[in-house]
């Protein structure tokens, strides 16, 4: 056999003189949690995934995914082709336990009438991290301790030295930056921005609101620490030769897990009409189970994201191991009893049929009022994708009644909205599986209390629009919300334009970066492009190509791109013969008022 899978809980996977070397190919550490989408909170969600699944005290493993490593089992050093990532991040939450039992030691922030007995339980407990992240080396009568991770750089920037101060718990202010490029210096703070991140979920999680660690709090972290070593699974699949774990990578990452979810689903459906129409091939004569799937594979987007989208949906939760097992087990098995005239698998085909439709219009942006649609075309691009599918699909499942699908949506929106521009508020799956839930439930009015921003966080949420917005993809999101505002004002004609947001790139008219030869220098005060660079009337949207034509031209040269394009927005500004300080705060205010106008938020002066 050219290669072995295998399922290892954490406690084998970090096992005895185990180690696992990321050669130089692999790209830096990259695995955030500074943003409020999934592309940048990949720890958030990490996080988040884990203790929702702790809480839930889910007798089944926590599966997190694979990786690929090579190693012939003749020694326990591997190379990490596929998932340093999650391997990584791993390490640094183990270690983060270690730093906030220090921390919590330190400051003596423990119960004191049981002292010496919580010393005890938070040197055993930062031991038994340590056997986790270090293999102890013996040399006569001496030991030492090395990394299991450990990070290969054949020439730049030491990696292995910046994890290695990670796991130390100390300060990324001992790591010589002097000469590193702004790229090594982001991805160094990104190790310790996320160890610091788990540490103050540690603290929230298992401090009283005293910030002490009771004995209630420390049993329940000791649970936490045993649930991750046993309890949550990564399937290893160890390759002889780099060319046999290349090969398994592109597969897994390109066709293989998403790709066997819809042949086993496949196999599945065929299966089980074959398997009817044995037992009673009179009645079930006309059913031809191969074209039953080609039905659905022909007239709907049945890809392997639907499958995934159709179990979160309909469980209100997180797949917990692949999402056609969960399919199979938790919603066939469960959910589906045969009655007196029809059978288990055509209810179940019938229910499948449905929601495919639904997923199908979702994707494909089909929606006859222009006011769902924008909106959905706003949400399913506003980062989240997947739990946003979820929800959305639980939402037209449940719901036909295009008014409360609208005022839904519309609260949705605000709610993504407050998160993506507010500096504390982070987005939450748990949030999205409890309105799925109720949804689910027929319960739509508390589905949509869910949402509700209340009167101060509407007021908040105007503030920020109204604010400079320097995160490019937010800015562009919002005014790519202006644009399909506009559409949700206006009648439907015999021509419409569709935003290709994709190919959208975010335009500064005034340069984030003028010239002081640049008319943007003469005609605009230092302290109006202080304000205004960063707000909405500053920005609007362009292909990639002419974006970068545009650069940082004179207005007279921009409006020769700007001209090029057939975006109102955008060729609007071709038409005007100067551009001054009073045009780009008109134009904002414009913005802001059609968007708090859409949004239906009544408050804001």
């Amino acid at each position: 056999m050219e290669f072995t899978p295998e399922q290892k809980v954490l406690n084998d996977l970090f096992g005895n003189d185990i180690t696992y070397i990321i050669p130089e190919y692999q790209r830096p550490y990259s695995w955030d949690c500074i943003g409020k989408s999934d592309k940048n909170s990949q720890v958030n969600v990490m996080w988040q995934d884990l203790i929702e699944f702790y809480e839930s005290k889910d007798p089944n493993i926590y599966f997190m995914g694979s990786m690929v490593v090579i190693g012939d089992g003749t020694k326990r050093e591997f190379e990490v082709v596929d998932g340093q990532q999650r391997l990584t991040t791993l390490t640094i939450l183990l270690t983060s336990i270690k730093c906030f039992l220090q921390e919590i030691k330190a400051n003596e922030n423990i119960q004191s009438e049981n002292k010496n007995e919580f010393l005890n339980f938070i040197r055993a407990s930062a031991d038994n991290v340590d056997k986790l992240i270090f293999n102890e080396k013996r040399s006569g009568l001496f030991s030492s301790a090395e990394k299991k991770v450990k990070i290969a750089r054949l020439e730049g920037f030491n990696y292995d030295n910046v994890l290695k101060t990670v796991i130390e718990c100390t300060d990324i202010s001992s790591i010589e930056l002097k000469d590193a490029t702004s790229e090594q210096v982001i991805v160094s703070q990104r190790y310790f921005n996320n160890r610091q991140y788990f540490i103050e979920q540690l603290k929230d999680k298992f401090l009283d609101k005293n910030k002490i660690l009771t004995n209630e709090k420390a049993e329940d972290l000791a649970n936490f620490f045993d649930f991750l070593k046993n309890k949550v699974t990564v399937i290893q699949i160890r390759a002889p030769r780099f060319e046999v774990a290349y090969q398994i990578f592109e597969i897994l990452n390109n066709r293989g897990l998403p790709l066997s979810n819809k042949d086993l689903f496949r196999n599945f459906l065929i299966s089980e009409f074959s398997t009817l129409k044995q037992k009673n091939k009179q009645k079930y004569e006309a059913i031809i189970p191969n074209e039953k799937w080609r039905l659905l594979d022909a007239n709907y987007d049945l890809d392997a994201e639907f499958i995934s989208r159709y179990v979160e949906s309909k469980r209100g939760g997180k797949q917990q191991y692949s999402a056609f097992n969960d399919l199979e087990k938790e919603i066939y098995k469960k959910d589906f009893k045969e009655t007196l005239t029809q059978s288990k698998i055509e209810l179940f085909y019938e229910d499948i049929e449905k929601n495919l439709a639904i997923y199908t219009r979702i994707v494909n942006l089909d929606f006859e009022p222009k006011n769902i649609k924008n909106r959905i075309a706003f949400l399913t691009k506003s980062g989240n994708s997947s739990y946003i599918l979820n929800l959305l699909m639980a939402l037209f499942r449940n719901t036909t009644d295009e008014i409360k699908q609208l005022t839904f949506l519309k609260s949705f929106e605000k709610y993504i909205i407050h998160i993506l521009l507010g500096p504390a508020k982070r987005f939450k799956s748990s949030t999205i599986y409890d309105a799925i839930k109720l949804l689910n439930g027929n319960k739509f009015d508390e589905a949509l209390k869910i949402f509700e921003l209340s009167t101060e966080e509407v007021q908040k949420l105007c503030y920020n629009l109204d604010g400079p917005i320097e995160d490019n993809d937010t800015a562009k999101l919002l005014i790519a919300r202006y644009f399909w505002a506009n559409e949700n004002q206006v009648d439907a004609d015999v021509i419409s334009l569709t935003l290709d947001y994709d190919k959208a790139t975010l335009e500064h008219i005034i340069p984030q970066n003028p010239s002081p030869e640049s008319n943007w220098t003469r005609d605009f005060s230092k302290d109006f492009r202080k304000k205004f660079t960063y707000k909405l009337g500053n920005m609007t949207l362009l292909t990639q190509s002419r974006n970068s034509a545009a650069k940082n031209y004179d207005f007279d040269k921009k409006k020769l791109i700007y001209n090029q394009t057939k975006l109102k927005l955008t060729s609007d500004l071709a038409n005007i013969s100067k551009i001054d300080e009073k045009y780009i705060q008109e134009k904002h205010t414009s913005i802001l008022h059609l968007l708090i106008k859409d949004l239906g938020i009544g408050i804001y002066r």
